[in-house]
């Protein structure tokens, strides 16, 4: 019997070892990335295992589950950073997991979600490494006025989207682009709005609608 359990140890150590050498050589080996230059996508909320399927739909890697457990044997679960990453040159996978670890993006992104206040967008946008915090510093009316805005309260001025900007570059920004969409779905709105409804403005009738949806 003790011989027995030696040899399914001896086994399990050989195979150990024979995974650890295929991984080794795997992670080593250059990348069949056609054509280049490809351009991948790491969401807010990316995995590891959604990484790689996406990766493998991409034809960026052959075999998502071979990538996904490189990953895990190198403990890259939850060290994926979010944004757009440009793939120009060929590149192994130790090399692709390295450039999405560090965060070397082309563009990065940032999350404004339905319902936050101004207090949780402006701590949205401190919190980006990769984007200039020209905003720290200033009032609510100073800000206002440096993206444009003509009112004095800044309450439901920004459409809540995924907003892509290059690193480096300034939250006011940012903060323009997420004001003028927002004024363009608000005028888009207010041109098909139904006859005999008491408000003069398209801000007048969103401010109302905030106000049944918290209520609701």
């Amino acid at each position: 019997m003790k011989t027995w359990i030696k040899r399914l140890s001896a086994l399990a150590g050989v195979a150990v070892l024979a995974g650890a050498g295929g991984l080794a050589w795997y992670g080593n080996q250059p990348l069949r990335i056609e054509p280049l230059p490809k351009t991948i996508n790491v969401t807010p909320g990316t995995h590891l295992k959604s990484l790689s399927a996406m990766l493998e739909r991409e034809g960026v890697i052959g075999n998502a589950r071979v990538f996904w457990l490189l990953g895990r044997v190198l403990g890259k679960a939850g060290t994926l950073k979010v944004g757009v990453y440009t793939l120009d040159t060929p590149l192994t996978p130790l090399e692709l997991y390295a450039k999405i670890q560090r965060g070397e993006v082309s563009q990065a992104m940032v999350q404004f979600i339905e319902g936050w206040n101004w207090r949780e967008v402006r701590a949205a946008l401190a919190a980006q490494p990769m984007l200039k915090n020209d905003s720290a510093g200033m009032s609510d009316a100073e800000l206002l006025r440096a993206i444009g805005a003509a009112e004095t309260h800044p309450e439901g001025l920004l459409f809540p989207d995924t907003y892509f900007y290059a690193p480096h570059s300034s939250d006011l920004g940012v903060l323009r682009r997420a004001y003028r969409l927002q004024h363009e779905k608000l005028r888009a709105a207010w041109e098909t709005r139904a006859p005999g409804l008491p408000y003069r403005t398209p801000y007048e009738a969103l401010i109302m609608a905030s106000i049944v949806k918290k209520e609701t």
